[in-house]
């Protein structure tokens, strides 16, 4: 235990904490910050969020017909509310845009009709123009609501095909926007990169410290032998599962600020535009998404140590991992992680890769202890 111990105290040295923690502050800036500060990205994201919120604790995640009626008399209550405000304005009367009728379906080559559009969309504080479009949007949604489907059956392979009529064959519709689901998205990939980068600068001394120290032979001819070996790997995959544990504990606390539990119940269905293979809800995906990233963030940390056992230097240490990284990133985050269970992909595309990635590391692994084995330290 003492041995655990201290090498577990030579991985969380302040040297490399103190750079982990950098890592994590710029990442932070670059990659993260924006998805919390600006979650909902303007207009009108800001408005789809809103009124979700506020149907969602009404008609839950479907719509039927009862429900479609009463959101379309509280559409019409906004536009009588917009009716009401343009009619008494001048500039809107001056334009010929007294109504919420003229002010949407208006003559866009008309140059003074064009300019009190754009002004009130964009230099007003009047909420109507963003807010009825919003609701128009959740409308249309709801009347057209096959159409998505049978759309995106064309050019479809037999699988995706399957899946969109089994959607709907059990009129399991799209109701909301991905508002929520792609600032999600968006976050998990940043959060899955800032964790890899933590692990991988961690990890990777581990092995090649000692071998740059040259006290290898002297570990080895103690009363712990080769076994200081095995406690060296013990004690870096604890520490990988530490680290990526506290990260993901950090980040996801930081992303319940987005406020978005109240779509945790709802099925990954009834989101727009994206579709996915399975039924889950999106705070099942949520856990999903969390677990793939711990877990490839500990075979990460697997290859790492081995790698860290191989090379013969610093310098070829971090060529190596320069490449895993990138791979990691462009592949194993962006890819991946981005698209855990999207029916862009392959039903298998997603498991046959991390499948792959764990035989991989464990063979590596592997050929790593049967080479410390047999080789000689004299």
């Amino acid at each position: 235990m003492r041995l655990f111990l201290y090498e577990m105290k030579k991985i969380f040295s302040w040297k490399l904490i103190l750079l982990v923690l950098l890592v994590n502050l710029l990442m932070f800036k670059v990659l993260l910050e924006f998805d919390l500060e600006y979650f909902p990205n303007g207009r009108p994201a800001g408005d789809d969020f809103k009124i979700e919120q506020h149907i969602i604790s009404k008609y839950g995640a479907t719509m039927d017909e009862e429900e479609f009626l009463d959101l379309q008399a509280t559409y019409e209550e906004e536009v009588a509310k917009a009716d009401a405000f343009l009619a008494n304005d001048p500039k809107a009367i001056a334009v010929e845009m007294d109504s919420y009728e003229n002010f949407r379906d208006f003559d866009y080559g008309n140059e003074e009709k064009m300019a009190y559009h754009d002004e009130m969309f964009f230099n007003s504080e009047e909420d109507f123009p963003w807010v009825l479009q919003a609701y128009e949007g959740y409308l249309e949604r709801y009347q057209h609501k096959e159409k998505a489907l049978v759309a995106n059956m064309k050019g479809a392979t037999p699988a995706q095909k399957k899946r969109y009529e089994q959607l709907l064959e059990e009129e399991k519709f799209a109701v909301y926007t991905d508002t929520v689901t792609s600032n999600f998205k968006s976050y998990k990939t940043s959060m899955a990169i800032v964790i890899f980068l933590s692990v991988a600068i961690l990890i990777s001394p581990i092995f090649l410290r000692d071998v740059n120290a040259g006290v290898v032979p002297l570990q080895y001819s103690s009363k712990k032998g080769r076994s200081v070996y095995r406690t060296k790997w013990l004690a870096g995959l604890v520490s990988s599962i530490l680290i990526a544990s506290i990260l993901l504990i950090l980040y996801m606390t930081l992303y319940a600020t987005n406020d978005t539990s109240s779509h945790f119940d709802l099925p990954l269905y009834t989101f727009g535009w994206d579709y996915f293979w399975y039924d889950i809800t999106f705070l099942q995906y949520i856990t999903l998404s969390i677990a793939v990233i711990f877990g490839m963030s500990v075979l990460l940390s697997i290859l790492t140590m081995a790698i860290s056992s191989l090379v013969p230097n610093t310098i070829v240490l971090i060529a190596v991992q320069i490449v895993i990284m990138f791979v990691m990133i462009a592949g194993g985050a962006t890819v991946i992680i981005n698209n855990l269970i999207n029916i862009w992909y392959a039903q298998a595309f997603v498991p046959s890769v991390l499948t792959i990635f764990a035989v991989v590391t464990i063979l590596v692994a592997g050929f790593v202890w049967r080479r410390e084995g047999k080789r000689d330290i004299a």
